[in-house]
């Protein structure tokens, strides 16, 4: 299997995106006790949680249809 760059990058966004997700639907209390300052800029609300969870999953067949992604 060769190396892709593409596929790396989608991967720690996958990674990121669960943890956001689980951050917004569990835990946002400890997200703004622990980082105030974030956030105020970039607030882990539910309904942005889910966009970008669409998003990273419409990328991800993007990338599967291009034959990018090995699952």
């Amino acid at each position: 299997m060769d190396f892709n760059f593409e596929a790396v990058l989608w991967y720690i966004l996958v990674a990121d995106c669960a943890f956001a997700n689980v951050v917004a639907w569990f835990y946002p209390g400890w997200y703004e006790r622990s980082f105030p300052g974030i956030s105020k800029f970039f607030p882990a609300t539910r309904p942005w949680c889910v966009v970008y969870l669409l998003l990273t999953v419409w990328l991800g067949i993007a990338l599967k249809r291009n034959g990018i992604l090995p699952w």
